[in-house]
Formats: structure tokens, C-alpha cells, sequence
């Protein structure tokens, strides 16, 4: 899967630009105030990949803010997934309850220094995310059974036309993948990621065998898959658990930026690979988690084929794309999202 034209590697190069939001805590304020009625008394930026986001502090509690680029393609997404979290939220799931504005919108269309931003408020989720605490089976299972009941209850959603594929989809996750490397390989040639020879060279190898697995077991197979709207980002950080030793109780589904219509069997395959990375043993895992989601969304014999294959290649994904970012501004956040997908990817290819 090596990326070797001069084309390739400008596409490459473009497609990991990323347009920062760089909305000020000032300008939250104001917009808060003017918009939502909301009083701050103190905000924390936090790490986030495609908008701006912050916790802000209110008297009784926390909310949580994000603002968004209003004049990006996205923006339509943006509004639906805001809107699906709404009526997740009165479902009864642990999701954040969106804010609505003085004028009743769960999105806010306003302005930053001339340029349109989406704003968005919720309710801030306490919890423990999944990636600070021992994975045990209990915990796996119960990932499986809430990603169950999320496909539930986003059985009626409806994706919008204009929903864009994004670059993190797990049915074109061999672009992303082949992407990434090529960034990659720019970047080692100008000594941007000095003491990862061999790491390069081991994902390179993973990266090879899982192309010649998802030619052979997954692509064939795309269109006998299930399709619904998912989540697509059940990853370690983005659920949370309860407070205490041990705990194995979900309290909180985050970020659903991601979201879109694709292969059903992704849910729990997103889900399991993400879990996998702190188990001994990747595959057990990823199949605990599957396993537990078969019990109210029966498995095809197509799904489970691509089972292990697809949470392969998403940790090649993310241990490709989050390396090819180790240089910028965000290194460290890259480093810690990259942290054992490629250990658990190569256990998983394992075999196949």
C-alpha cells in the first residue's frame, strides 16, 4: 500500500489540512450570553479534532460548548447530528442534552470576525472515560449492549442527502489508511518523526496484510451489508462509566461528529477494536463486545465475516492517521489517540 506519485502526496498533503476553529473563550462568552442566555463564570478549552470546544463552568454546574465553521459543507450534518442527539436524549440514552437558544435552535448560526460559526451547548456527562479504567469482560459486554440499544433507538434516524463521507468512514478505510502513510513517509523523509523507523516499518507490514484481507473478505462482501445509522465513534474516550473499582455501568455516550449511515456491524466493530487496545487479548475482546450486540441485533454470516478484518483496519487507521500528526501543533494529542492501535491491530490480523 505504498503512495509514491508526486499527485498522490499533494492530495495526501491537502487532505490532512485542518481548518482550526479558533473561536476565543471571549467570543463564547459573548455568544453564550447574547444567544443562550447563559452566564459563564469560567472556561477550559479542550483537545477536539474539527471544532472548537470548551467546558464552561455556570452557577449549578457545567456545560459543555462546541462551535463549528458555518461555511464548511458539513454544516448540514452538523445541525442533523445535534438534532439526533435531541431526541436521544428524550429516549432516555446517556447522551449530553443539547441547550436550545433564546429562540428555541439546538444549533446556533452567528458570527466570528466575519466568518460564519455553528455554535452548540449541551449538558456537561460526568464520568470516567473507558480508556482510564480496567477493561474487564463485564465492561466489554456492557459496551456491546449499549451500542445495541444506541442502534435502537437511531432505527427511525434518517440521514440527510447531503451527508458527506468523512475521513474516518470504515468502509473507504483503506484511503484513509493509504493517506495517511503517504504523509507519513513525506514527513520521515524530512526528519519530522525521528525513532520510528521500525514502527513505520511494522504498520507498513500490518497496513499490507490488512489490504490483501479487506480485498479478499470485505470489499466482496459491502453490499449484502446491513446498513443504519451509527454512531461510528464508540471509541474509549468517547464513553463513560461510572465512578468507583471496577466499573462496568456506561453513563455516557459523547461526541457524535462522526455520525452517519454505513454498515450496521460497525457500531460494535468501532466499539470493540477501541476496547481491544487495553486487553491482552484483541480478538477475545473485539468478540465479547460483538458478542454482547448479538443478543438483540442478530449477526448476518456476512457481518460476521468482516468482523475482525474491519477492527483491524480502523486501528491501522487511527495508529496511520494520528502518526501522520505527531508534527503538528497537536502532537501530543496524537500520541496518546494512537496509543496500542497498532499492537491490537497486528493481534487481530493474526491468523486471517
Amino acid at each position: 500500500m505504498h503512495i509514491t506519485t508526486h499527485a498522490e502526496v499533494a492530495r495526501e498533503t491537502s487532505a490532512v489540512h485542518v481548518d482550526e476553529v479558533d473561536v476565543t473563550a471571549a467570543e463564547i462568552t459573548e455568544l453564550l450570553a447574547t444567544r443562550f442566555a447563559v452566564r459563564s463564570t469560567a472556561l477550559r478549552a479542550l483537545a477536539a479534532e474539527s471544532a472548537a470546544v470548551f467546558r464552561v463552568e455556570v452557577d449549578g454546574g457545567a456545560l459543555a460548548v462546541k462551535a463549528f465553521w458555518g461555511d464548511t459543507p458539513s454544516n448540514v450534518a452538523i445541525r442533523w447530528q445535534q438534532d439526533v442527539v435531541h431526541r436521544l436524549a428524550e429516549s432516555g440514552l446517556p447522551v449530553a442534552r443539547p441547550r436550545r437558544s433564546v429562540d428555541g435552535e439546538t444549533t446556533v448560526d452567528s458570527s466570528v470576525r466575519g466568518r460564519s460559526v455553528l455554535v452548540q451547548v449541551s449538558d456537561w456527562l460526568t464520568g470516567t472515560p473507558v480508556e482510564a479504567v480496567p477493561m474487564r469482560r463485564r465492561l466489554l459486554r456492557e459496551i456491546g449492549h449499549v451500542a445495541a440499544r444506541l442502534h435502537e433507538s437511531l432505527r427511525d434516524e434518517i440521514a440527510p442527502p447531503e451527508l458527506d463521507d468523512h475521513a474516518w468512514h470504515i468502509t473507504g478505510v483503506r484511503s484513509a489508511i493509504e493517506q495517511a502513510l503517504a504523509r507519513i513517509h513525506v514527513i520521515r523523509g524530512r526528519g519530522g518523526l525521528p525513532g520510528t523507523t521500525e514502527e513505520i516499518a511494522r504498520l507498513q507490514r500490518a497496513v499490507d496484510t490488512a489490504s490483501a484481507v479487506l480485498g479478499e473478505r470485505v470489499e466482496p462482501r459491502l453490499r449484502t451489508l446491513p446498513t443504519a445509522v451509527v454512531h461510528h465513534d464508540l471509541h474509549d474516550a468517547n464513553l463513560l462509566v461510572g465512578l468507583g473499582a471496577g466499573p462496568t455501568s456506561v453513563t455516557g455516550i459523547l461526541d457524535f461528529g462522526d455520525m452517519t449511515c454505513t454498515a450496521r456491524i460497525s457500531e460494535p466493530v468501532i466499539a470493540g477494536a477501541y476496547a481491544a487496545r487495553h486487553c491482552l487479548d484483541p480478538v477475545a475482546a473485539v468478540t465479547e463486545v460483538v458478542d454482547a450486540w448479538s443478543e438483540s441485533v442478530p449477526v448476518t454470516s456476512a457481518e460476521a465475516a468482516v468482523v475482525r478484518p474491519l477492527a483491524a483496519a480502523r486501528l491501522l487507521a487511527n495508529s496511520a492517521v494520528w502518526m501522520s500528526r505527531l508534527d503538528t501543533a497537536r502532537g501530543d494529542y496524537a500520541a496518546a489517540r494512537r496509543r496500542g492501535s497498532l499492537v491490537a491491530a497486528e493481534r487481530l490480523l493474526e491468523g486471517l
